[in-house]
């Protein structure tokens, strides 16, 4: 372990917007526990700052347009279990 980091981890996510903290959050939940989430400041303080509240739920495709709606219903679940 060399700057409090551990040597290896079976997921390393690298960013802590709002995608690298969903994506943590959902592995976690399925019960993944070997999980390393790396961000250079505070979560969320990078791009998915700069968004906020600019996320419309429309979007190119149909696929696109149903992940913001689920992840619209995800903040609301994650909320009510934390």
């Amino acid at each position: 372990m060399t700057d409090g980091l551990p040597g290896r981890a079976r997921v390393v996510i690298i960013g802590g917007g709002v995608i690298g903290a969903s994506v943590a959050y959902h592995l976690a939940a399925l019960g993944w526990t070997d999980l390393l989430l790396l961000e250079q400041g505070q979560l969320s303080c990078g791009t998915t700052w700069h968004a906020a509240g600019l996320v419309g739920q429309l979007r190119a495709t149909e696929s696109g347009t149903r992940l913001v709606q689920y992840s619209k219903i995800g903040r609301a679940s994650c909320r009510e279990r934390v």
